[in-house]
Formats: structure tokens, sequence, C-alpha cells
């Protein structure tokens, strides 16, 4: 996807998130449902997360929130070192993917297998019908919205935030500040370690979504 918008063209009278899913993971490569388990960014997984960091290197950051799940936070370390300042990400889980139940770990193949009608209804309507035991898109939402508040109360119009999560949970922090029905979640996509731009203000505004250029010259 190419570039939309101007790194430095954001609004003062905003708070400014740049918004960045994790590099590509071991289970993102085996096709493995991750949901709050964990693996280990692959060798392309840190070779982007170094590209992202090389790309946000002259953005003056005021700080940096991250997911605590560890494919998250490495990405999020990678993205710190490379500031003017030393940095060190604030972890919390409300940025966390969202639980998916008796799913996570299994690959697709596997979760078929296992609970064959429960696959069924999942790929039909994932927002309607979850796995056994997964947070809902709608509980998600409501989390994800408690980081944004979260941000308002913490933070003033013109500072600039670096936030590091995961496909889901982006997707539904996106879906709380704009005001967007829940049926976006599955009509949003988000690349590994792709950059989006959210204006937080009196009326909040996506300046940029799921920008991956920096990958296309970095590697």
């Amino acid at each position: 996807m190419k570039r939309v918008a101007s790194l430095r063209q954001h609004n003062n009278m905003a708070i400014n998130l740049y918004i960045v899913r994790h590099g590509q993971t071991q289970d993102n490569l085996e096709g493995r449902i991750q949901g709050h388990t964990d693996s280990p960014l692959t060798e392309l997984g840190i070779k982007q997360a170094e590209a992202i960091a090389r790309r946000l290197a002259a953005q003056n950051l005021s700080a940096l929130y991250s997911s605590d799940l560890g494919r998250a936070v490495t990405t999020a370390q990678a993205i710190a070192r490379a500031q003017n300042v030393q940095m060190q990400p604030h972890l919390t889980p409300l940025l966390r993917e969202l639980n998916l139940g008796k799913a996570q770990g299994l690959t697709r193949e596997q979760y078929a297998q296992q609970r064959p009608d429960e696959f069924k209804l999942w790929q039909r309507d994932s927002i309607k019908h979850r796995p056994c035991g997964a947070e809902t898109v709608e509980q998600a939402i409501e989390r994800c919205g408690q980081f944004i508040e979260y941000v308002r109360s913490k933070h003033k119009d013109g500072e600039t935030l670096g936030v590091i999560g995961h496909g889901g949970s982006l997707k539904s922090m996106l879906i709380y500040a704009l005001g967007l029905p829940v049926e976006c979640y599955r009509k949003l996509l988000m690349a590994n370690t792709s950059l989006s731009i959210l204006e937080i203000g009196d009326q909040s505004r996506l300046r940029l979504f799921n920008d991956t250029c920096h990958l296309e010259v970095g590697g």
C-alpha cells in the first residue's frame, strides 16, 4: 500500500497515535491462531521491526505503548532503540490480541479437524460466532477503548505516541476511536509492522492506514 500522508503532517490540536502491528512471528509463518499465546519474531519479523523503527526514528515520540505479549514487546523495543532519547515501552494488557479460547495455538486445519462445527460457524461470521472460551469482538472494542480513554486522560494535544499491538486489538481500537460499526472488524486488514496514524481530538481522524512502504525500501 502506498503512502497517502506525510508523517510530518499531523494536527497539533490532537493527540497523534502512530500505530504499528508487530513483526512476523513463527506462528504467523505456520498459520497458527495466536490470540494470547505467544511466538517469537522470525528473522523476517526482526527485519520488519527494524525497518519500521528506522521509519519512526525522526519522530519525536512522547511515549511508546505496547501490548505486553512478547511479539509486540520485541517490536516496540526495536522502535524504542531507534529514538533520539532513551525510551522504555509502557506495557499494557489493554492492547493484547483478542483471546481466542480453544482455537489458540492451533492451525486452521487443526481447528477444523478438532472442532468442525465451531470452525465452520467462525469462518462464516467471526463476529457472531466465536471459538469456545474466546473474547467477543465487542469486548475487545470496549477493552481497547479503555486504552484510548487512558491516552486522552494522560496526554495533551500535540503529543505524538507510538502504539504497538496486534491485528485484532488495533482494529478494535480504530473502531472505537472512529465510532465505526462492529462489522468493520472483518473488513479491515493490517499487515505485519504496517503503520497507521490516528488523530484523537474533538473528532478523531485516520490519516494513514496499513502503510508498508518502509518494507518495500528497507526490507
